[in-house]
């Protein structure tokens, strides 16, 4: 049995086809840009949840499989919570509904077991003393690790430590991250990039990435011993080969996730990128994959003869950088032969009306793509919905564009920037994000009456002053979480709601999250001055 899935998405590059092969230990084929489904979240194992410290957590199942890993912790003590369950958690239990025999200890093992959940966490000292034997033998027969929770550990605790755990490995996985793209950065720019792009990234996965030409002849492998393997993918990368840089394929299977993905600008493609490792690439990682890419394509580019197309990758980069801290002279901006442009930064819509986009990632490449358009413009699709563009005066003033920005959702259009003032440029992108982060429609700096209250502060004050004002929320374990809360609830005009449409959550937890914040803010959130300062301090810090 085959079964293939195919599609086409409306983002011009977001090809995607699924393939699986009927037959054990057949690799799957997945054909697309990276979505939520091929990118692997952050994870401990069950051996590392139960070394955590102050809980006293304890494995009852002997030879369970303690490499398995826990993506969240969940509580239910219903007799089936594989509906309300994602895959990979540790549920927490008191057994309220459970009953101390045979049969229903089995049902609920191999209801648990088939809900994906990675262990169950079992806490003793209200319904029963200790974990029924008949539940551990269940567990023990179908696999299921079960571990006791002792009676004065609270789940909640448990929760948090495994939130904190994983919120250190994503920040240490981030750090990793942002060190490799500057150094990927800094490589493409010294003689024989390639080589060195394909070094760093394959080191940086602890696995192998080969670069291919068009016509698959390999410009640089590392290991060297890579580029011998470059058969193994021949019959993949003449599939893809018709479809341009519309699509890419993930190979994977118990062993090794292969990612091919297409390099070059538009068209037909100019080569093809395989990054090879042994487990599917984190979020973090495919950031960096996506840095090697601009750059290796770049480099195809470039020796095609075809500079030009570098103004475009350029900005890509110099996105990057922002994080990266790579003078941004070494990147070349200043050679954009348009003289004092323009920064544009805008936010697509999220969901649009006749002509527009309805999904903010598409709506981004597509926006992207029609200011590269304009004449002498360039642009680049950030991630999360926002493009970063630098548009000539004459342009800018031009109907067209206009049309362009205004249905963009969010757009926010400098006064006019000399590009080889690198210090204006960059302070420039940063007061453009942030405006558009907390203004909707079209936004002109230069314009004094539109820019509101927070053109008229100095943005390191009113930076600071954010920061002390939100500093109970910033520095609570729940803070992230609720500062995406407060957003939507103030965008919402206060409808709880409309907030937990838009948060895709009960309105119960909207209400149990706000009331939180105000704990932490020391402030209520009925009065409309506190909702007033909150807004415009939200404007000042990052989302």
């Amino acid at each position: 049995m085959v079964s293939v899935i195919m599609g086409l998405s409306t983002g011009g590059r977001g090809f995607a086809c699924e393939k699986r092969m009927g037959k054990p230990g057949a690799r799957r084929v997945q054909c697309g840009w990276f979505g939520p489904g091929t990118v692997s979240a952050m994870a401990l194992t069950i051996r590392q949840v139960v070394a955590l410290p102050d809980l006293g957590l304890r494995v009852l199942t002997p030879n369970s499989d303690l490499s398995r890993v826990v993506r969240w912790v969940a509580t239910s003590e219903l007799s089936d919570p594989g509906p309300w369950l994602d895959g990979d958690e540790l549920l927490l239990t008191t057994g309220m509904r459970l009953r101390d025999d045979p049969d229903s200890c089995a049902a609920y093992a191999e209801a648990v077991m088939a809900s994906g959940a990675a262990a169950l966490g079992f806490g003793i000292g209200l319904t029963f003393d200790s974990v029924p034997h008949a539940l551990l033998e269940a567990g023990q027969r179908i696999g299921l690790p079960i571990i006791e929770v002792p009676t004065p550990t609270p789940f909640v605790a448990v929760s948090k430590a495994v939130s904190r755990s994983l919120a250190a490995e994503e920040y240490e996985a981030a750090e990793r991250s942002f060190g490799t793209q500057r150094s990927l950065i800094r490589a493409a720019l010294k003689e024989g990039g390639d080589v060195n792009v394909v070094s760093l990234l394959a080191r940086h996965v602890n696995g192998f990435a080969v670069c291919v030409d068009a016509a698959g002849g390999v410009r640089a492998a590392s290991p060297p011993g890579a580029a011998r393997r470059i058969g193994e993918w021949r019959a993949e990368l003449e599939r893809l080969r018709p479809q341009g840089v519309r699509a890419s394929s993930v190979i994977s299977n118990a062993d090794e996730h292969v990612a091919i993905v297409p390099l070059g600008v538009k068209g037909g493609g100019d080569g093809f990128l395989i990054l090879g490792a042994s487990s599917a690439l984190q979020a973090n990682d495919v950031a960096v994959m996506n840095l090697a890419v601009s750059l290796l394509s770049w480099g195809l580019v470039r020796d095609a003869g075809r500079g030009s197309a570098w103004h475009r990758l350029a900005i890509d980069a110099i996105r990057r950088e922002g994080s990266a801290q790579v003078p941004m002279a070494e990147l070349g901006l200043g050679s954009l032969e348009h003289g004092s442009a323009r920064i544009v930064l805008a936010i697509a819509a999220e969901s649009a009306d006749a002509g527009t986009v309805s999904h903010a990632g598409d709506h981004a490449g597509e926006l992207a793509a029609a200011i590269n358009a304009l004449p002498s413009s360039i642009a680049t699709a950030l991630g999360d919905g926002q493009v970063l563009a630098f548009i000539p005066e004459s342009v800018v003033a031009r109907p067209d564009a206009r049309k362009l920005l205004e249905e963009a959702g969010r757009a926010v259009v400098s006064g006019p920037v000399d590009l080889d003032d690198v210090p204006a440029v960059e302070a420039t992108i940063v007061r453009a994000r942030r405006t558009a982060l907390s203004r909707p429609g079209l936004t002109r700096l230069d314009d004094a009456s539109a820019i509101g209250l927070a053109g008229l502060v100095d943005p390191g004050t009113a930076r600071a002053w954010a920061h002390e004002y939100l500093r109970g929320l910033r520095e609570s374990s729940e803070g992230p979480e609720l500062l995406v809360t407060l957003r939507a609830w103030l965008a919402s005009h206060g409808q709880v709601d409309a907030t937990g449409s838009s948060l895709g959550v009960h309105r119960h937890t909207v209400r149990h999250r706000l009331r939180r914040a105000e704990a932490l803010l020391g402030r209520g959130l009925d009065d409309p001055q506190v909702r007033a300062d909150l807004w415009f301090a939200l404007g000042q810090v990052d989302p």
